[in-house]
């Protein structure tokens, strides 16, 4: 039996069509109150789209951002709010560009009430045609794998569809240094193991960087800066740093690179600049008394 309401949680950004279907399929798995933040920045436009097209608006609240917030940070705001309006609630997060299968929200309810420590619990996706499960990130050579045999890999939950336990944790859920990307991956290694629950037998359906475009300058600037921002959170001191350090330049070179001849583009290796500049500002942020 249910004692912790779920609600549902999505981000939006200039993307009312999408929105809009997987808010509808949030809705169709019994969850009775559907939070949309938006980040479009767009003088309102695009939720006045959204509220045009959904027909059940007395289960929904859309709160406008002024300015576009990013993922991690939009994230936060939302958790917030239903923090203030559904204090214990269960938050089902699920990307805008998702579809949430029946009984998928259930499964997750029960996975994080059988494990008390969990935070949070995960499903299997279906992203772009590939399965996923739990996800591991080798910290060295900044990659993700489907396995943690190779020394400094850790598993992380992807922030595509997460339920979340509003009162296992103080704070904010995600780093804001993460503008996009990688926000989930430092969550996981801020956690751990024990304390994220995956439930292997729900499916939700992901499209993928629906918002950011693949190849993009700003996809893959933020993806380099993801890299590098990862290492400085997860450094132990700065000997291990300088090795994180040392095994990014090789690897976003090799990278960019590949990407760039895959896409016939010059945007990946121009964004590599990019991407360390804004990593680079976060650092000189932090080391500010």
């Amino acid at each position: 039996m249910k004692t912790s309401p779920i609600v549902g949680l999505t981000l939006n950004y200039r993307d009312p069509i999408r929105t809009v279907d997987c808010v509808v399929s949030i809705l169709n798995d019994d969850i009775k109150h559907v939070l949309i933040w938006d980040n479009s920045e767009d003088g309102g436009l695009s939720s006045n789209q959204i509220r045009s097209m959904l027909p059940e608006e007395s289960h929904i609240t859309i709160e406008v951002s002024h300015i576009n917030l990013g993922f991690a940070a939009g994230v936060n705001q939302g958790l917030k709010w239903i923090r203030t309006h559904y204090p214990g609630a269960r938050v089902l997060l699920i990307n805008n560009d998702a579809h949430l299968l029946i009984g998928a929200s259930g499964a997750l309810f029960s996975a994080l009430e059988e494990n008390i420590e969990a935070v949070l619990a995960y499903p299997s996706i279906n992203h772009g045609g590939k399965p996923r499960g739990t996800i591991f990130y080798n910290s060295y050579l900044a990659l993700l794998t489907n396995q943690n045999s190779l020394p400094g890999s850790f598993p992380f939950s992807s922030g595509c569809c997460q339920m979340i336990a509003l009162d296992r944790y103080e704070g904010d859920l995600y780093d804001e240094d993460f503008f996009m990307y990688g926000e989930d991956t430092e969550l996981g290694f801020r956690l751990g193991e024990t304390r994220m629950v995956h439930v292997p037998d729900v499916w939700v359906c992901h499209e993928g960087s629906a918002s950011s475009g693949i190849a993009t300058s700003f996809y893959e600037s933020r993806m380099v800066a993801a890299h590098w921002l990862i290492a400085q959170k997860i450094a132990v001191n700065r000997y291990h740093l300088f090795i994180l350090y040392g095994c990014r330049v090789v690897m976003l070179l090799a990278r960019s690179f590949l990407r760039g001849c895959r896409y016939r583009s010059w945007i990946p290796v121009r964004s590599l600049w990019i991407g360390w500049r804004i990593a680079h500002s976060h650092q000189r942020l932090a080391s500010r008394p």
